[in-house]
């Protein structure tokens, strides 16, 4: 995916990141993105919040582990507040943070060895609505996937997903963007987007993160 296709407009982005060293490396990398500018960079969640407020995003990176307490705490500050995209940027590679984060709403999840150029790409793909993971963390969801019941096709509480839409779902785990699902299907990117539409509702939930979550959860998928 070139990186400076998603559209002329120029998205903002909030960074919170405690290392200084590191919140300069990723303002550097973002500026070098023609319609990416960096409009707040923040140590701790606290002045995150309180920058989030007078700044508006489209995206924030954030990392979790931070002198005052979680990054997902400024995640669900944000969420509350707006429909800012969220990636995840972190060391931490372990099943509980991966999950955990993706529950709270980040629409990504992205280790901190990630190359300069895929940080980028993976900014673009989230502002477009994918939802780009780290190989590492994408072994977690597809442990869940192994962990539920085999030849499972009805739902859980009367909610049934069709074959395709399950199809779908396994897709989205493997980390594949819609473009990437649709070709493999064989079906139109249009096609794809009528069925994440349709789990969205069945599931009552708001990204393909969630949607992968509840429906390994409630055992729809295999």
């Amino acid at each position: 995916m070139n990186e400076h296709n998603t559209t002329d407009k120029k998205f903002r982005v909030g960074i919170l990141e405690d290392d200084n060293d590191m919140r300069g490396y990723l303002t550097t990398i973002i500026n070098q993105s023609p319609n990416l500018t960096v409009v707040f960079s923040a140590e701790n969640v606290a002045e995150a919040c309180s920058l989030s407020e007078r700044n508006p995003t489209d995206i924030c990176l954030v990392d979790l582990q931070l002198p005052d307490g979680s990054g997902l705490e400024f995640v669900e500050h944000v969420k509350k507040r707006s429909d800012t995209k969220i990636l995840i940027l972190t060391i931490l590679g372990d099943r509980t943070s991966v999950l955990v984060s993706l529950k709270a709403g980040a629409n990504g999840y992205l280790l901190k060895d990630t190359p300069p150029t895929q940080i980028r790409r993976d900014i673009h793909a989230t502002l477009k609505g994918e939802n780009p993971i780290s190989p590492q963390a994408a072994t977690h969801l597809l442990k869940l996937f192994q962990d539920q019941p085999q030849n499972v096709t009805t739902s859980h509480e009367g909610i049934i997903l069709t074959d395709r839409e399950r199809d779908i779902l396994t897709m989205f785990s493997r980390g594949l963007s819609y473009k990437e699902t649709a070709e493999t299907l064989d079906i139109s990117h249009h096609t794809v987007s009528d069925y994440v539409k349709s789990i969205y509702k069945k599931l009552s939930v708001h990204s393909r993160n969630e949607a992968i979550f509840e429906a390994t959860q409630m055992g729809l998928i295999n």
